[in-house]
């Protein structure tokens, strides 16, 4: 966990140097002007409160041009405009700032495909609204099914502008039945040639089970209104699993191991810090983001395990004129939990890998992209992006140092409709070695 920790602070210490050293912030004007009112035009949903909330002023205050495109930042950051912008109008009873923010519609049947194959997919069915009556709150209902199950999550969020001193509350219900597997690669080459002849894969059946879950979150984000403050989250899940043999195919007692019959009820507690904020402009992204997280699992009875947990994750991007993102992602973590609590990561983390190749005790991801966006407004997004993705899971740090990570390269293009934000497609396109998944398609 040492070197765990001192491989991920020194990544984080060089991408935040180059980040305060290439980052000039927002416009630095110093011109002042007074603003005696202010005017929310085209808002058919948000409400005012929650724009104005944003702001880094009131009414009657004078202002310099720099704060004021500092609070139409924070507006964006919102994430359910397609389009914000200010004029001040001078007239006799004084300077209006009319701030136009056009509302996307977030209200939505929530329909996703994320397919590559008949072993790596996701699909997702239910009703999404990421500002439920104009409050910013977000409500969503899901049924998903993906290889290693099935399951129903219901998910509610009061955002921080409605809550006391900028925090945020989330609630939710998770319920399914799930089969995990992991899969150990083995690469076979030719004696003569050191060619790859054929690549076995080794599914290990790590637990058929019933899942319960209960979680509340309280955020206090206060790097998101640019003034810091040591405020961690704190995460409560109640976890209630118990294993199923009755999930079973015939297939999967033929060749399959599974873990003996069991029953856990779990207490999950973490509290994760960050500093840093990733401003948003649409799909574009700049700003750099670092943070960690502690986390322990209480068994709540004799057969449920106590374990501890620390993550470290950092990104990076930095946008050049109207086209041009790079952009880099960093996630690792070390946990003395047993199986069925161990990290079991796939494609998500490293594109082109199947649920459970990146498994165990400790792990690590990485990404690095170009992005090329060619159109953007309100109505249309095309974007275009280049990437490297690595990473690995061992039992021990050591072993996770060790062993060489899988690797993927690939491009991905995105269609978006800012004004219909839920009508997004993206095609991948990766090559991660003999055997691996070499497409990807979200819907």
């Amino acid at each position: 966990m040492n070197k765990i920790s001192g491989i991920s602070i020194q990544i984080f210490l060089i991408i935040l140097s180059f980040q305060l050293i290439s980052d000039k912030g927002f416009s630095q004007s110093q011109d002042s002007v007074r603003i005696d009112k202010i005017s929310i035009e085209k808002n058919w949903m948000t409400w005012d409160l929650i724009v104005k909330s944003e702001l880094e002023f009131k009414e009657g205050e004078t202002v310099s041009y720099g704060i004021i495109d500092t609070s139409i930042q924070k507006i964006w950051n919102i994430g359910n405009f397609s389009d914000v912008k200010y004029e001040i109008i001078k007239g006799a009873d004084g300077n209006t700032l009319q701030i136009t923010a056009l509302d996307a519609l977030v209200l939505y049947p929530l329909i996703t495909v994320d397919h590559s194959s008949e072993e790596e997919y996701m699909y997702r069915l239910g009703y999404g609204d990421e500002n439920f009556l104009g409050s910013n709150s977000e409500l969503k209902i899901v049924w998903q099914k993906e290889p290693i199950g099935t399951s129903w999550d219901f998910r509610i969020k009061l955002p921080r502008q409605l809550m006391y001193k900028n925090m945020s509350l989330t609630a939710g219900y998770v319920s399914g039945t799930m089969v995990e597997r992991i899969q150990e690669r083995e690469i076979i080459r030719n004696i003569t040639s050191n060619k790859v002849s054929s690549v076995n894969y080794h599914p290990i059946l790590l637990s058929p089970y019933k899942k319960s879950e209960f979680y509340v979150s309280i955020g206090n984000p206060w790097h998101l209104d640019y003034k810091y403050t040591f405020s961690p989250n704190l995460d409560m899940r109640f976890i209630h699993h118990s294993s199923n043999l009755g999930l079973l195919s015939e297939e999967d007692w033929s060749y399959l191991v599974h873990l003996p019959p069991y029953e856990h009820k779990i207490l999950q507690l973490s509290l994760n810090e960050s500093v840093g904020t990733v401003n948003k402009k649409r799909h574009r992204l700049n700003g750099y983001n670092i943070g960690s997280s502690l986390g322990i699992g209480l068994g709540l009875d004799r057969n449920s395990p106590n374990y501890t947990s620390i993550t470290f994750y950092g990104q990076y991007h930095k946008t050049y004129g109207p086209i041009l993102q790079f952009s880099s992602k960093l996630n690792t973590g070390f946990t003395n939990a047993d199986f069925p609590y161990t990290y079991i990561k796939g494609s998500s983390d490293v594109l082109g890998l199947r649920s459970g190749e990146i498994y165990g005790k400790a792990y690590y991801s990485a990404y690095l992209g170009a992005h090329c966006t060619w159109i953007n407004n309100k109505w249309i997004t095309l974007e275009n992006a280049y990437f490297l993705n690595f990473g690995r899971g061992a039992e021990t740090s050591l072993e996770l140092l060790i062993k060489k990570p899988y690797f993927a390269v690939g491009s991905s293009f995105l269609f978006r409709t800012p004004m219909t934000s839920f009508i997004e497609f993206k095609f991948t396109f990766m090559y991660a070695g003999p055997g691996t998944e070499w497409f990807k398609f979200n819907m």
